[in-house]
């Protein structure tokens, strides 16, 4: 009798929460509908980010979407202005992981805990709601098949500093993220210890990932140290000499996605974070071959078996430190 009594308490318990869940969803909707608008400051391509806010506007056409798309950079100063002037435009943010980790810290951002960030594993979203991770780039390492045999690569970092490698490899001169969360990874003293071995095998520095991979294809270079996975991974069905591998761990760059503090459409944000992370939004960057963040919705090919670490935002708190450190080994 008394697990009968439980059952239907439990019972009653889901159905109140489902149908509080609705009436936040209504009221979120009436609300959106009287603003009318949502403005989406943003440093994702503007080709992904009009797939979202487009979809967006077929699903809630009350809604009209501007998008403001820029570097991390001139979206900080622009922030700033508007702060300044009190003139607040921005309603929904998304930049790297580390600018959304200041942005955070100089109170630029509110906290919104989407019902759909809920799946969202630790270390994709920030406890308190200010930022979910809404897309990612997977780091692996990129080869010209026309000169390196597939037995021929290495198995662990460890084995970038063999000989063979010497002038062989490249890596882009800003990759101070990535030497952060390897530091993090190794430990300091033992992960200092292998990135001035790696410094002496005289690597390549050139600027833009998708550009190293290109040249790397048209044979340039033999191996590229850090890449994001989507890039060879097209490059290989479409016919390049390039194919790609993995050193595990496999860091993975987060996107995150923010309200702004003082967003002018309040409701329009919510809505549309709620959107951009649900399983209908996800899908649509999973289509176009990005790699979306909610669990279990991954683009065609996508290496699902890879030991993967997302990057460590707290790093950001001392990134100049390792801009420092990265160049003064590898940018010269």
């Amino acid at each position: 009798m008394l697990t009968l009594v439980s059952f239907i308490f439990v019972l009653f318990l889901s159905h109140y929460a489902q149908a509080a869940e609705a009436d936040a969803q209504r009221q979120l909707i009436e609300g959106a509908k009287k603003e009318g608008k949502l403005v989406f400051y943003t440093s994702v391509e503007t080709e992904f980010a009009r797939v979202l806010t487009s979809g967006f506007e077929a699903k809630y056409p009350f809604v009209k979407t501007d998008i403001f798309r820029s570097n991390h950079e001139r979206i900080f100063s622009r922030l700033n202005v508007e702060r300044k002037a009190g003139t607040f435009a921005a309603d929904v943010l998304s930049v790297g992981e580390f600018e959304t980790y200041h942005m955070q810290k100089r109170g630029l951002l509110t906290p919104y805990k989407a019902p759909s960030a809920a799946v969202y594993p630790e270390g994709f979203k920030d406890p308190d709601g200010y930022w979910t991770d809404f897309y990612d780039n997977l780091i692996v390492s990129a080869y010209n098949t026309t000169r390196v045999k597939r037995d021929e690569l290495p198995k662990s970092y460890e084995d970038l500093l063999h000989p063979r490698w010497r002038r062989r490899m490249v890596l882009d001169r800003n990759e101070d993220r990535w030497f952060a969360n390897m530091l993090h990874h190794m430990g300091e003293k033992k992960g200092m210890e292998f990135m001035q071995a790696l410094a002496k095998q005289e690597i390549a520095i050139r600027s833009g990932r998708s550009l190293i991979t290109q040249l790397m294809a048209a044979g340039e270079f033999d191996l590229q140290i850090v890449a994001y996975w989507y890039r060879p991974h097209l490059m290989k069905k479409q016919g390049a000499p390039v194919d790609w591998f993995s050193l595990e761990p496999a860091f993975v760059a987060l996107h995150p996605i923010s309200i702004v503090e003082r967003a002018p459409h309040l409701n329009a944000a919510k809505l549309f974070i709620e959107y951009v992370l649900s399983e209908e939004g996800q899908r649509l960057l999973a289509k176009r071959g990005r790699e979306p963040a909610r669990p279990g919705i991954r683009p065609e090919g996508y290496p699902t078996q890879l030991k993967v670490v997302p990057s460590r935002v707290e790093l950001a708190e001392k990134l100049a430190d390792y801009t420092r450190r990265y160049e003064s080994l590898f940018v010269k």
